[in-house]
């Protein structure tokens, strides 16, 4: 059920006059940063502040092969850890890291994980802002890791969570499928992996109100849901394809047929177009926010409230550190949260991660029900699902292990003190 408005529009006013600050006093910095605080109940506290390190980072490395590139980051200790660059162009993100984010890591406290990332941030003012981002993402997700490793806990333990199976929808990546095919496709996972949702493509990525071709999404959506029947939760994603007249038009049609979540309807900079769309529909949760990675745009989007559920993707914003502040203003707000993780790569990893912990996590987590042949043997063990869940990996860290023959074809480069 939709939270009522002017009791979302009150929380949030808590969040338009921006973050919370508090001094780091932990990490010894004399400024105030933005942080996660325990003034939400049911939020584990400070999550960036416990500890203090004597380490100093060493070393980071880029291992990147094909739409991917893997981070290694090294102390003066010899601990280490490993995390991932957003997907695709992971080429041009590996030389930023070098060139913009490792001359600002590089001899830290390993532990200092928000002053870190802000300082990458104010430091890089005139690259704004997605390859900054992606680059700082990989070095906040190895951090991360190390920290898991150094205390023996996973990073959803390091966050106050629990590992364990958590639900997820099977996310089509396809817009060339036939209705028919995609009906007949989506049962069969309903069958042979017990998956309880489902996530389809409407609409044509930033479309202009195209359809992939004339009349696909309404003969689209009726016929699978027919196929997976009512017991089974169906998601559809725009890709920002629609103006607000059409994606309330077709948004009614989703209601219609019982969809629960219309993902990115309106152009993702457009945050009033989406808004609109928010206030028209009653029947289901507008969800958006996959490709934000400005802390301050998450705080305007979710003071509008531009959506009903909001989609932070790990790699993109920049790491965990940045997707728990967005999580957390989200909770604020009363907004539960899905993030994106479109493909098998570390994304998903992390998201479980993340989802084990946070308060407001949403009912399940995006796991693609599509080939992705360039991660195949990236880390062990693989994920599974089984009955519609996918267990959070339980070790240290990531709870996953990047595979030696997969670094060692991969390009390397370097960044030392």
């Amino acid at each position: 059920m939709k939270t009522n408005r002017r009791e979302w529009m009150k929380a949030a006013g808590v969040v338009a006059g921006g973050l919370l600050l508090a001094q780091d006093k932990a990490l010894g910095l004399g400024k105030p940063i933005p942080i996660l605080t325990d003034d939400t109940k049911g939020w584990p506290a400070d999550l960036l502040l416990a500890g203090k390190s004597t380490m100093k980072v060493k070393t980071i490395e880029t291992f990147t092969k094909n739409p991917l590139s893997i981070v290694r980051v090294t102390t003066d200790s010899g601990a280490e850890g490993f995390g991932q660059i957003a997907p695709f162009d992971a080429d041009i993100s590996a030389t930023i890291l070098h060139r913009k984010i490792a001359p600002h890591v590089l001899g830290k406290d390993p532990y200092a994980l928000a002053a870190i990332s802000e300082t990458c941030i104010d430091r890089n003012l005139k690259f704004p802002w997605s390859f900054v981002c992606r680059a700082l993402g990989g070095v906040d997700t190895a951090l991360w890791d190390m920290r898991g490793k150094l205390e023996n806990k996973s990073v959803c333990e390091l966050l106050g969570g629990v590992p364990r199976s958590l639900g997820v929808y099977g996310s089509s990546m396809s817009r060339s499928i036939t209705p028919e095919d995609e009906a007949k496709r989506l049962a069969g996972f309903r069958d042979s992996h017990g998956f309880r949702a489902f996530k389809i493509r409407v609409g044509t990525d930033a479309g202009h109100n195209k359809d992939a071709w004339p009349g696909r999404t309404e003969q689209l959506v009726p016929a699978v849901r027919k196929a997976i029947g009512p017991e089974v939760a169906l998601l559809a994603d725009a890709n920002s394809c629609y103006t607000p007249e059409k994606a309330i038009e077709v948004g009614k049609m989703l209601e219609q047929n019982g969809v629960v979540h219309f993902e990115e309807p309106c152009p993702y900079w457009e945050y009033e177009w989406t808004a609109q769309v928010t206030e028209a529909l009653k029947k289901l949760s507008v969800a958006g926010g996959e490709q934000d990675n400005d802390l301050a745009q998450w705080r305007r989007m979710i003071a509008l409230p531009a959506m009903d559920i909001a989609q932070p993707d790990v790699c993109y914003v920049g790491g965990i550190t940045r997707t728990l502040q967005v999580a957390q203003m989200a909770h604020r707000a009363g907004m539960k949260v899905v993030p994106h993780s479109a493909n098998l790569s570390m994304v998903t990893v992390f998201s479980l991660h993340l989802m084990g912990a946070i308060p407001n996590a949403g009912n399940y987590i995006e796991y693609t029900i599509e080939s992705n042949d360039w991660t195949n043997d990236l880390f062990e063990p693989v994920l599974r699902v089984r009955d519609g869940k996918v267990a959070i990996p339980n070790g240290p860290g990531w709870g996953v292990t990047i595979n030696k023959k997969w670094l060692e074809t991969a390009e390397r480069q370097i960044s030392s003190v």
